[in-house]
């Protein structure tokens, strides 16, 4: 596997995009949710719609957690894209033993408070008009393995045209409390449950 790096170019590229690029692609970005830190390791669970992912969960960790930013990265995207492992990105590979090493990796990330991980479970990229996201198996073997507390949080961005050339994002995020046994189909429900509601919010702005 590729293990995550940063440096001073992947920090200035991850600035670049998730900042001045970001506002270009977009009308307007907007945060909703309730900032809430319990000053744990964050393990950040989003949808996966769209090119700026990545950036736009390094511009939520910017401006309210303010951690160590990792994400998960499929490893023959992260090996054509290389300046991204230099701005945390750490690789795995599917239907492969290597599969267990990247998820340890991951485990070991978020035994320190500074690190935030970031995972899209569904493992490809889906419509914001997908009714429903199945979540692959390796967030439930993190979730079973982990060790020590840590701090769930739930993202979706959706966006929206209405009369304008360019799409307004809306960051949605959430705190996550686990109201069931720490079950992968129980947290992707959950997740479902929270893309529902903020497809619901969504329709009245």
């Amino acid at each position: 596997m590729i293990q995550a790096r940063h440096t001073y170019t992947g920090t200035r590229v991850s600035n670049f995009f998730s900042g001045y690029m970001l506002d270009k692609a977009f009308r307007t970005i907007t945060l909703s949710g309730i900032e809430n830190d319990d000053h744990l390791p964050v393990l950040m669970i989003a949808n996966h719609f769209s090119w700026w992912d990545g950036f736009i969960q390094y511009r939520l960790n910017k401006y309210l957690y303010k951690r160590k930013f990792h994400v998960m990265m499929l490893e023959e995207q992260l090996s054509r894209h290389m300046i991204l492992n230099k701005a945390g990105a750490f690789s795995i590979r599917k239907q492969s033993r290597d599969i267990i090493e990247s998820l340890q990796y991951c485990m070991e990330l978020l035994n320190d408070k500074n690190n935030l991980v970031l995972i899209f479970p569904q493992g490809k990229i889906e419509s914001i008009y997908t009714p429903y996201l199945y979540f692959e198996k390796g967030l439930n073997y993190l979730i079973q393995h982990i060790k020590n507390n840590i701090q769930v949080i739930f993202n979706v961005n959706l966006i929206d045209y209405f009369s304008h050339k360019q799409p307004s994002l809306t960051i949605y995020f959430q705190k996550y409390n686990f109201l069931h046994s720490p079950d992968i189909r129980n947290i992707e429900k959950d997740f479902n449950d929270y893309f529902h509601q903020c497809k619901c919010l969504q329709g009245k702005i």
